[in-house]
């Protein structure tokens, strides 16, 4: 577990989505900076409430990621006044149930599976809910809930598309990212026809190259095409077949030449 790099973030987008259908919020004040006297402030690592006027649950989370962590922080068994369960969130193994009070529950992180195991069950208790608390959630977070971890909406919506982020919300980024996807597709697609009707060309120029024993090609093709076009052939051949003919002939006369001059050197005198 030493080898792995966990952070608490890790951990509160793994909370994020098991509350995906809960109002979810990160470090929630107990209430106003202003107003609440140096020590006194309570920070929830994380906050569920459960969207029910008939079993309204606010679930707190306390993230640890380091035994030090845990071991030199007794306030967090206070923020029990805040939610109705409290819940101590660690890496796998890095927290034992017999180390945290009766009352308050242990969840498991696991790193491979970025998933929040339940170790050991908090339990619940009907509270009086914190006005100062209700009333920073309303001026300061209210809006919190579709973008958890982040400080503007265009870095949440900004992660998405970067593919880190899946949300029910995004319904409208959803379309546009496929809608946009789906035209570079098509001009791909456009691009590949162009590029089979050159290739097809190519391929026909190639055959006739190859029946005419052109092969220096593609290297070579420009030169060796405009070479063997620019051979010029006679319209008439006439020319040639009078020439060839004319050579036979005095080829002829010079054997028979050749031959009476033998004939008369062998003589007898």
């Amino acid at each position: 577990m030493d080898d792995i790099q966990i952070t608490s973030t890790d951990i509160k987008r793994a909370l994020a989505e098991k509350h995906w259908r809960d109002f979810f919020l990160t470090e929630v004040k107990s209430g106003s900076s202003w107003m609440t006297a140096r020590g006194d402030m309570k920070i929830l690592d994380a906050l569920a409430i459960r969207k029910s006027w008939t079993s309204p649950c606010f679930t707190g989370y306390e993230v640890k990621i380091s035994r030090s962590d845990f071991l030199r922080d007794a306030k967090f068994y206070t923020y029990e006044e805040l939610c109705n369960c409290l819940y101590i969130v660690c890496p796998k193994g890095l927290i034992q149930r017999t180390e945290v009070p009766e009352s308050v529950g242990l969840m498991y992180y696991d790193p491979d599976k970025k998933t929040i195991l339940t170790k050991k069950k908090a339990i619940y208790r009907k509270i009086e809910y914190s006005p100062n608390m209700l009333l920073y959630i309303i001026y300061s977070r209210l809006d919190s809930d579709r973008y958890p971890f982040f400080s503007e909406k265009q870095e949440y919506f900004q992660a998405y598309l970067d593919g880190k982020r899946d949300n029910r919300e995004l319904g409208r980024l959803v379309k546009t990212k496929l809608v946009q996807e789906n035209g570079l597709l098509e001009r791909e697609l456009e691009h590949l026809q162009y590029f089979k009707q050159d290739l097809d060309r190519y391929r026909a120029i190639g055959k006739v190259l190859d029946k005419h024993h052109i092969y220096d090609w593609p290297r070579g093709i420009a030169k060796e095409l405009d070479r063997a076009l620019s051979r010029k052939c006679p319209e008439d051949l006439s020319s040639i077949r009078e020439t060839l003919e004319g050579v036979v002939h005095r080829l002829k006369r010079m054997e028979k030449t050749e031959k009476g001059e033998n004939d008369h050197e062998t003589d007898p005198i």
